[in-house]
């Protein structure tokens, strides 16, 4: 399949990213995509059985005689007993759901962040209540020694719908600003950065490829009753962030931790006796991460009792995740936090529980760039259940393959629906035709698992889902519904009916040019869609919004289609799930999607590249897809191509009211009034 250059080189950023986050300890094991295909020789463990999958709690010394037991594994196997960055572990995706939060504040509809789950938040660069506007801007550069530092700002909305002046503070230059949450009950804003840079790239090394980053995460409170932000609390957790939820006031943050070990010198090789004896005064104290609130001596994230460990577990990664839940309406931000041994390829949530995929199984890798899985890949799924700060493991279960590679997908590719979880995985070795199955699991709350409900294929239903060589784009459940895009040179929209868990089947098929990255369900049986246009032969073009009826899921129709731009052409969903905004008020819905739209013929070289603000509007009665007048943030040319950087496309966003819409760009936001 062809396909233009920034998608190749986004593909090919993910791999590395994905890779590299495992190697640094995002996560290890590795059922995911790999930087490369094993050496010869590797080792491969074989499946270990569903029986040994539930965690149990650690006891006192569990967790020492855990890692030491792995880290001699590592040495006997040839590889740096306590450096875990060479084991990769991937990534399972997700969709969002066009969830629009309605509010009356100063007598307006909102549309916040678009949400996967009704009443679960979901941390963006920019969300709004209807009297203020708040933003999380990047640090950009503005000369060759100057730069614009992250800010987190608030602007109040006036009576007409434009904005008054901003109010910011300037962010720890130190970390990187990945979103905000907004707690109205509490008047808090509340920022989550990652500490910026993953270590320096040493020469690889038998031992070791890449230098062990600063693992930290910050979250910082402000206090936003006056219009002025005021710094409250600071809250630095250990890890690398995985992903994070709001219900309510609570904050979850889920979050991996590799152990510092470099005090115990285990090279390649060593002997298990020699191994036990350097690590004779390893505690359980010095593999568990640490919390800083407001600058106050670093205190234990969790004890060991909090842990849970995972006895079939045959990954040589050496880390471990964890789940905070922080109530942010407290003065001193009460929370608790479990913790399980093993990897977290992201997560989805529910309102009522937090699913987590992992690995157990054993994947090396080396350097290069091919996209190959194991044979036989498995993933495993760890539920907890959720209600305030208590967090309670429920079971795990197992699915074939891994739901993906794509970091932003990786929760829409799970579902929950009355207490089953319906799971999308990719169940082949190759990343660009890998075929997909379909997995519901259901509680057994006795056995502490997730047992497999129904499948398809399955031996009643054995077609595949797609045809043969297809990949999996687009993923979006719906109630009893799910809806999937395959694409190799067409664009196949399939309609699976999922009202009895135990037979998932196929009801319907569209076939359209073209590949979907998103799908939107809307009212009155239509679906949005969002990806890119192609050619007859496969060819990737501009970027593409239709609109189909689903309505008769046997028979599901394209209603309507846009084509914005030519080859090499972008929107922010390309970057982020959160890279659109769908406001709904009765039949009429208004969409916003910033866009980087240009021109080509063959091989000539685009002159310009347009960025700003697509809008259309969709009226859900009609079936009608009609343009709206593009928001101009900036036009670029071969003069400019530093402000791609001030302009970068993956951080731009949009939230809507009934009276304005207000574009995230370029270090401003711009407000445009409804008429």
């Amino acid at each position: 399949m062809n396909t233009t250059l920034p998608r190749l080189r986004s593909h090919i950023a993910s791999l590395s990213f994905a890779a590299f986050l495992a190697s640094c300890g995002g996560g290890g094991g590795g059922t995911a995509v790999v930087d490369a295909p094993a050496a010869p020789g590797n080792p491969q463990t074989p499946q270990t059985p569903l029986a040994q999958a539930a965690l149990q709690t650690a006891q006192a010394g569990d967790l020492v005689t855990y890692f030491r037991n792995r880290i001699a594994q590592r040495a006997a196997q040839g590889l740096a007993g306590v450096d875990g960055r060479d084991a990769v572990a991937g990534g399972i995706a997700t969709i969002s759901v066009p969830t629009t939060v309605l509010a009356t504040t100063a007598g307006s509809v909102i549309a916040n962040t678009t949400l996967q789950e009704p009443g679960v938040d979901e941390d963006d660069l920019v969300k709004t209540d209807g009297s203020y506007v708040y933003a999380v801007h990047a640090s950009y550069p503005t000369g060759t020694t100057t730069t614009s530092p992250a800010r987190f700002a608030a602007s109040r909305i006036l009576a007409d719908g434009t904005l008054g002046d901003a109010r910011a503070v300037t962010l720890s230059p130190a970390f990187n600003p990945t979103g905000l949450y907004h707690s109205a009950a509490a008047n808090r804003v509340t920022v989550i950065s990652q500490r910026a840079g993953y270590g320096d790239i040493q020469p690889a090394t038998a031992t070791s490829l890449i230098a062990l980053p600063t693992q930290e995460i910050a979250l910082d409170v402000f206090d936003v009753a006056s219009g002025t932000p005021q710094q409250q609390h600071r809250v630095s957790i250990d890890g690398r962030l995985v992903a994070t939820r709001m219900i309510g006031n609570v904050l979850y943050v889920a979050s991996t931790w590799r152990p510092d070990l470099s005090r115990y010198d285990i090279p390649p090789g060593t002997p298990v006796i020699q191994v036990e004896s350097r690590l004779s005064t390893l505690t359980a104290s010095q593999l568990l991460p640490n919390i800083r609130v407001d600058g106050a001596v670093a205190q234990p994230l969790v004890t060991e009792g909090d842990c849970l460990l995972q006895a079939g577990n045959a990954s040589l990664g050496l880390q471990l995740t964890t789940i905070t839940a922080i109530d942010l309406s407290t003065g001193n931000l009460e929370r608790r936090s479990r913790c399980y041994v093993g990897d977290a390829a992201g997560l989805y949530m529910s309102p009522n529980a937090v699913y987590v995929p992992s690995s157990r199984q054993v994947w090396i890798a080396t350097l290069t760039t091919a996209a190959i899985l194991p044979q036989q890949v498995t993933t495993d799924i760890h539920k907890f259940s959720l209600s305030g700060l208590s967090i309670d493991y429920r079971g795990t279960g197992e699915v074939a393959g891994t739901p993906g590679w794509d970091p932003e997908k990786i929760a829409y590719r799970m579902s929950e629906h009355n207490g089953d979880l319906r799971v999308l995985t990719f169940t082949g070795q190759s990343r660009t035709s890998s075929p997909a199955t379909l997995t519901v699991l259901r509680e057994d709350s006795a056995q502490r698992k997730l047992n497999v409900v129904g499948t398809l294929p399955s031996a009643a239903r054995p077609a595949p889902i797609g045809r043969a060589g297809e990949q999996v784009y687009g993923v979006q459940f719906a109630g009893d519904r799910a809806y999937v895009v395959t694409f190799r040179v067409v664009d196949p929209l399939y309609v699976l009916d999922l009202s009895n868990p135990a037979d998932p089947k196929p009801l319907g098929e569209l076939t359209v040019p073209g590949y979907t990255d998103y799908l939107f369900p809307l009212a009155n049986g239509k679906l949005l869609g969002v990806g890119k246009d192609a050619t007859d032969a496969g060819l990737v073009q501009g970027v593409k919004v239709a609109l189909f009826d689903v309505a008769n899921p046997a028979s599901p129709r394209m209603l309507a289609s846009r084509s914005l731009g030519g080859r090499g052409s972008a929107s922010a969903l390309d970057f982020s799930r959160h890279g659109i905004n769908l406001l709904t008020q009765g039949s009429t819905v208004r969409v916003a999607l910033p866009v980087r739209v240009g021109t080509s013929t063959g091989t000539v070289p685009r002159a310009t590249y347009d960025q700003g603000l697509a809008r259309f509007v969709v009226d859900t009665n009609a079936g009608t897809l009609t343009d709206r007048t593009m928001v101009p943030a900036m036009t670029f040319d071969n003069s400019n191509w530093t402000l791609f950087a001030q302009y970068d496309l993956a951080r731009d966003r949009a939230v809507q009211t009934s009276n304005a819409t207000y574009y995230l760009t370029g270090g401003r936001v711009i407000a445009t009034r409804e008429q």
